[in-house]
């Protein structure tokens, strides 16, 4: 009804395709002991932590792939992010290579960024029977039919339950008996519905988000309306919201919409002028940007795929291994002004990790009084902001031990994009408490950012990619906002941080007890509390004991203060 402006809609929900019985599998781990740091000499062996962790999901993901694929098995092994899905396909064939070797040419990865015509003979080999199985993001999760699947693997909860019924019901089509194995990351989430099934399968599925007032999304959108037949503001306002008016002027200055110079602005009929036939051949479904990054094969001078700007420096540059179907490239130059990756095939016992920080502004709102919130009992605000990531060095590490040996230097320009956060201020009283612990108040801010990160998903849809907490640099000495952050991490934002708002007290109150109840003892505390798989630092600077405080302080100031303004209002 948003999207497309419906006052009313006929729900169509009986599900006629024909489908055959799915035997749905919970696969979490096998937990072992390691010690809490990876180098140790005898002397010192007997002082060393040991912890509990879970062996590798992504090797359990590969194991399980490998099996399917002997097995003679169509198979499909969904994955969370373009990186996963390249490490299952490089691990499998490592499996393959050992006790089927035969096969190995029957898998690669399919995602976002591949060429397209890459993608369509993938697609054919696929159907056709050529390839057996695909470790594929979300992109295979809709659209194209590729005829029946034995199997899916889904390493780790996609982000809602829509994704994951919507990925497993690729097999199983044409009655025929299917087969789906959910494998579990270490997180709270994964692990809270290993512990909970019932949560999973009962669990109705979630209201999907649209912001139909992104900018960068309207004006696609505008620029091929007029494409197709002129606009006026004033009358097509009510199709396309008040920021109609805003993209018009932004495509016009672009070049690609003109109007008759003579009419008055409320009789002005705005035109697709650009030199495209078609602008609507020039929009991605798949992402929100249009500027992007060529990676090219040095030696035969071909584009491999192609990355949004937004993520190119995590991925390509000089000195990085990266990794395109399974095969491993060494990045020897990044034309900044052309936007190119020249790279070249190369046999690496190491991979590389980015070192970056990244700043949020709030544009929208005063740092210091937050607006109060009767209706929803909280001062947390949803508000404009401006995200600056600064890229300084990357670190190169063995695969094996996963041991840091290299630090290097880099120099690249900051990427600034504008999106939307939502934030709540840490009173100076609940600073002075954490730090009268002598326990660090910015771990402390840190780890209660990441505790919140990963209660969200539990209460809205959206994926790991599309919120982000603010993140302690541990390299940085400058002071910090005295507020616990999240922001969405899309150009223009996805309308999340709104959503977020509403829910903020109930997240509060459920990451203090997602922190309270883990039993880690861990400082640095664990993927089932206050570590994020996705924090831009590694999960360095983190105290779990100062995350406790911090969040108890806050939702007792909240409870005060709200008490204080219903009391008064009596």
């Amino acid at each position: 009804m948003e999207l497309a402006n419906l006052k009313t809609l006929e729900l169509i929900q009986n599900d006629g395709s024909p489908c055959g019985p799915k035997l749905f599998v919970l696969w979490n781990p096998p937990l072992y002991m390691a010690p809490k740091t990876p180098k140790m000499d005898e002397e010192k062996a007997s002082n060393v932590e040991v912890i509990t962790r879970r062996r590798s999901p992504i090797l359990e993901t590969s194991s399980l792939f490998a099996e399917m694929i002997q097995h003679g098995l169509r198979c499909i092994a969904f994955c969370k992010t373009r990186k996963l899905c390249e490490l299952v396909l490089c691990q499998t064939r490592e499996i393959l290579l050992e006790c089927a070797p035969h096969l190995l040419d029957s898998i690669c990865s399919y995602r976002a960024g591949y060429m397209a015509q890459d993608r369509r003979s993938i697609e054919v080999d696929f159907f056709g029977g050529k390839l057996c199985g695909l470790a594929a993001t979300n992109a295979l999760e809709l659209g194209i039919d590729v005829g029946h699947i034995d199997a899916t693997l889904h390493l780790g909860f996609p982000g809602s339950i829509a994704s994951l019924w919507q990925q497993a019901g690729r097999s199983g089509r044409r009655l025929k008996p299917s087969l789906a194995v959910y494998i579990a990351f270490e997180g709270p989430l994964d692990q809270y519905f290993m512990k909970f099934p019932q949560k999973l399968f009962r669990r109705a599925v979630e209201s999907c988000q649209v912001d139909a007032h992104n900018q960068q999304v309207l004006e696609q959108h505008v620029a091929c309306a007029a494409a197709e037949y002129p606009l006026n503001v004033s009358h097509d306002e009510k199709f396309f919201g008040s920021g109609l008016d805003d993209a018009i002027i932004v495509l016009r200055n672009k070049g690609l919409l003109g109007s008759d110079s003579q009419c008055t602005s409320s009789h002005k009929m705005w035109r697709y002028i650009g030199h495209e036939r078609k602008p609507s051949l020039g929009v991605s479904i798949r992402s929100i940007e249009t500027e992007k990054y060529k990676v090219v094969d040095k030696l035969k001078n071909e584009v491999l795929e192609e990355v949004e700007e937004s993520k190119a420096f995590f991925q390509v540059y000089e000195g990085a291994v990266y990794l395109h179907q399974g095969t491993t490239y060494l990045v020897h130059k990044l034309d900044l002004s052309e936007k190119v990756a020249s790279c070249q095939k190369a046999d690496l016992k190491y991979y590389t990790k980015m070192r970056d920080y990244t700043d949020i502004l709030i544009t929208g709102g005063d740092l210091a009084y937050p607006s109060r919130t009767p209706k929803f009992r909280t001062t947390a605000k949803a508000d404009a902001c401006k995200v600056t990531t600064n890229w300084f060095g990357y670190y190169r590490i063995w695969r094996g031990s996963n041991e840091i040996f290299d630090s290097v230097e880099l120099s690249l320009p900051s990427y600034t994009y504008e999106s939307q956060a939502v934030w709540i201020r840490v009173p100076q009283s609940i600073k002075t408490a954490v730090e009268k612990q002598r326990l660090s108040f910015r771990a402390g801010l840190h780890a209660s950012s990441h505790a919140l990160l990963n209660v969200v998903p539990l209460y809205i849809m959206c994926n790991s990619s599309d919120l982000s907490a603010e993140c302690a640099n541990p390299h940085e000495t400058r002071s910090i906002p005295e507020r616990i952050l999240l922001y969405d991490q899309h150009p223009g934002g996805l309308g999340l941080s709104v959503q977020v708002q509403l829910l903020f007290m109930e997240l509060l109150v459920a990451a203090l007890e997602l922190v309270k109840t883990c039993s880690c003892s861990a400082k640095a505390g664990c993927p089932n509390c206050i570590q994020a798989l996705s924090c831009g630092e590694y999960n360095e600077v983190l105290d779990k004991k100062a995350a406790v405080l911090i969040l108890e302080g806050v939702i007792q100031a909240e409870n005060s203060l709200f008490e204080e303004i219903s009391g008064n209002s009596h």
